[in-house]
């Protein structure tokens, strides 16, 4: 699952009334289903709007019989470096290019390079899949671990495979950013749980294996 998160300023009079009821002490407002909050939903799901800074996250799945496993990720928005649990280096996707290393960074290797068409089909793909997504809901002033947030819930269908999923999101209601997301999905009845802690990582940029 790619996580890019960045600012979102859909919908802003809400949000700022929002911000005023909890300043006044007031309890989060209920649940808004569509259209209130589809929109900046729907574009959390695509990774639109550039973050203004590259993100950390730590990833941990649950497979069915409860086996977990937990990566590391470091994105600029664009660039994705994939890393093991003791933050050695794994995969790299960038721009068009998808690498592997052997040596946990020291050195990369180009695997494949996809075609423009490749690229396009599979944001096509990635907007047909939020387009189609339902039952999106937003609650507004939750707490997550001290800091007050946005959650956002919606249902759909992974693209290319039919698989049902449901997300959520642990959303920063000024810049967008989404401290915290998570996936259920069911394929074939073995259920796959997907949490994802993030945080703002500036100075820091997946590398660049040709420069």
């Amino acid at each position: 699952m790619r996580f890019e998160i960045g600012k979102i300023h859909r919908n802003l009079q809400a949000l700022a009334a929002v911000t005023m009821l909890v300043a006044l002490g007031t309890a989060p407002a209920p649940a808004l289903a569509e259209p209130e909050c589809a929109d900046e939903v729907r574009a959390l799901m695509q990774g639109l709007g550039p973050s203004e800074t590259a993100v950390k996250s730590r990833s941990t799945t649950t497979m069915a019989g409860g086996h977990t496993m937990v990566n590391l990720g470091l994105s600029d928005g664009k660039n994705h470096l994939s890393m093991d649990e003791d933050g050695s280096p794994v995969s790299l996707f960038r721009e068009d290019k998808f690498y592997t290393t052997p040596d946990k960074g020291e050195t990369w290797t180009l695997v494949q390079t996809y075609s423009p068409e490749v690229m396009a089909q599979s944001r096509d793909g990635l907007a047909s899949q939020a387009e189609k997504a339902t039952n999106i809901t937003c609650t507004y002033g939750v707490d997550l671990d001290g800091k007050t947030v946005n959650h956002f819930t919606v249902d759909y269908a992974i693209y290319n495979t039919g698989t049902p999923v449901h997300g959520e999101y642990w959303v920063d209601p000024e810049s967008g950013f989404a401290w915290k997301a998570r996936t259920v999905s069911d394929p074939g009845g073995n259920e796959i749980v997907i949490e994802q802690v993030s945080e703002p990582a500036p100075g820091e940029s997946p590398p660049d294996p040709e420069n």
